[in-house]
C-alpha cells in the first residue's frame, strides 16, 4: 500500500458541539496530511485544520460526531477512542507522596537543619507554651505537648518513602 492510500492514525483528544480535536498518533509526512484535509473537505466536513506544532487535526463539522465514521474512514483517517483517564491515586499514597515533597523541600531549603517531622514538634511546642502560658493546662496544652512527644518518640522508627 502506498504512503497516500495509508490511513492516518489519530485519538479523539476533545469532542465538543460540531468541532473536533484529533492527536495524530506516530510521525505523518506534512504532503500526506494536506491530502488528508483535502479529501475530509472534499467529504463534506466544514473545516479542517491541520496543526503541525501541536500534532492534532481540528474538524469543525455540521454532522454529529456519531455519524462520520464512514467519512473519516472513506478520507483516509482511523480515529481511536480517547484514551481512558489516569486513576486518582489513593487519597493515602497521595498524602504520604505529597508529605515526603514537602519534607525533602523543606530539608533542601534549610540544608538539612529541618525536616517536616521536627518543624511539626517545634510548631506543637511552641502552640502548646502558648496555650500553657494562657493558663490552659489541663487541655490543650497537655495535648499539644503530648503530640509532641509521640513525634519525638516515633522520629527513628518512621519509614522513609
Amino acid at each position: 500500500m502506498g504512503e497516500a492510500h495509508r490511513p492516518v492514525h489519530a485519538r479523539l483528544a476533545h469532542r465538543a458541539g460540531g468541532r473536533t480535536r484529533l492527536v495524530i498518533l506516530g510521525k505523518v509526512p506534512h504532503a500526506r496530511l494536506v491530502a488528508l484535509a483535502d479529501a475530509l473537505a472534499a467529504a463534506g466536513i466544514a473545516k479542517v485544520e491541520i496543526r503541525p506544532k501541536t500534532g492534532s487535526i481540528v474538524l469543525v463539522h455540521d454532522t454529529a460526531w456519531e455519524d462520520l465514521a464512514d467519512t473519516l474512514k472513506g478520507a483516509g483517517l482511523k480515529v481511536a477512542d480517547p484514551a481512558p483517564p489516569e486513576p486518582d491515586p489513593a487519597p493515602i499514597e497521595d498524602a504520604a507522596t505529597r508529605l515526603a515533597k514537602a519534607d525533602l523541600l523543606m530539608a533542601l531549603l534549610t540544608k538539612g537543619r529541618l525536616d517536616l517531622q521536627n518543624a511539626a514538634f517545634l510548631g506543637l511546642t511552641l502552640v502548646g507554651l502558648v496555650q500553657l502560658a494562657r493558663g490552659r493546662l489541663a487541655g490543650p496544652a497537655l495535648t499539644l505537648f503530648g503530640q509532641a512527644i509521640t513525634l519525638a518518640v516515633l522520629k527513628d522508627r518512621r519509614p522513609s518513602l
